[in-house]
């Protein structure tokens, strides 16, 4: 009870930061994200605070992300964020007990003055999350590792469908081979290669669904010691936020450090709102 009360009087006396991110008009295309792209020497950048997550157990032991660069811009079609931020070495995920750098954008659904809790929305009060996985990145570009990828030494006495001699069997399809994947069986999304980001909707804590692409895309670049990401989005999102050139909305970040084992709410967060401006 103590903690929700704590909750309640944190998200509605510090609901919202006072220094904005102001999304620049570009002639440029962006809706392929692009970190190295000329027009982000020109775009305005904005520091945001961040914070270990102090709601959710399990909680992080310190923080090791305590500030991330934010820059935004947009073509009247798309609007692109890119976030940069310190990370001592890249984390892309693999073996058991092994997570991926990460990042997420947040933004409130419903249009108004109040946004909703910055820890997820609430019920009826959804939030819409674009989370970038280094791992995703890679799967999609060097393609998703093999049990042999994660494991060389392992030794399998019989698998279905492997057999180095397969006499006389017949041999099987993908989607037939997909059986002994119980992921991919049950259709869990994560079982599959992504785009670089996965698109979420929230109403509160443990509340996260998935939801089917809807253009959102994300590639981040790691060097000396710095992740630079570029997240786009369409503004218009049906069923997702509504982003509109010459209005004000609001904008949450979060960012995972994988090789320190952070992942789920383990993370560093915003704990309050950024509001967001985009130039006509």
């Amino acid at each position: 009870m103590r903690a929700l009360t704590f909750y309640a009087l944190f998200v509605s006396s510090l609901a919202v930061a006072q220094t904005p991110i102001n999304a620049a008009l570009v002639k440029a295309d962006i809706a392929a994200p692009d970190p190295t792209a000329a027009f982000w020497k020109e775009a305005p950048s904005t520091v945001v605070s961040l914070m270990a997550q102090p709601m959710v157990t399990p909680r992080p032991e310190s923080t090791l992300t305590n500030e991330v660069k934010v820059q935004a811009v947009h073509d009247g079609k798309n609007i692109a964020f890119r976030l940069t931020w310190k990370d001592a070495e890249p984390s892309e995920a693999g073996p058991l007990g092994t997570f991926s750098d990460a990042a997420a954008i947040q933004f409130p659904v419903k249009a108004g003055d109040t946004p909703p809790p910055v820890m997820m929305g609430a019920k009826d009060n959804p939030v819409h999350i674009f989370h970038w996985r280094a791992q995703y990145q890679r799967d999609a570009e060097r393609g998703k590792p093999t049990m042999k990828d994660l494991y060389p030494n392992l030794n399998v006495d019989m698998y279905p469908m492997e057999f180095a001699d397969m006499g006389n069997l017949t041999k099987k399809g993908d989607a037939e081979r997909e059986q002994y994947s119980p992921g991919r069986s049950a259709g869990n999304p994560q079982a599959y290669a992504k785009s670089g980001v996965d698109e979420i909707v929230a109403e509160g804590f443990s509340t996260s669904s998935v939801q089917a692409g809807r253009g959102g895309q994300g590639k981040a670049i790691w060097k000396d010691g710095e992740w630079s990401l570029v997240i786009t989005r369409p503004l218009s999102s049906e069923g997702g936020s509504m982003l509109t050139p010459g209005a004000s909305s609001f904008v949450a970040f979060a960012v995972w450090q994988g090789g320190a084992g952070e992942v789920g709410s383990r993370k560093c967060v915003t704990m309050m709102w950024t509001p967001l401006t985009l130039a006509r």
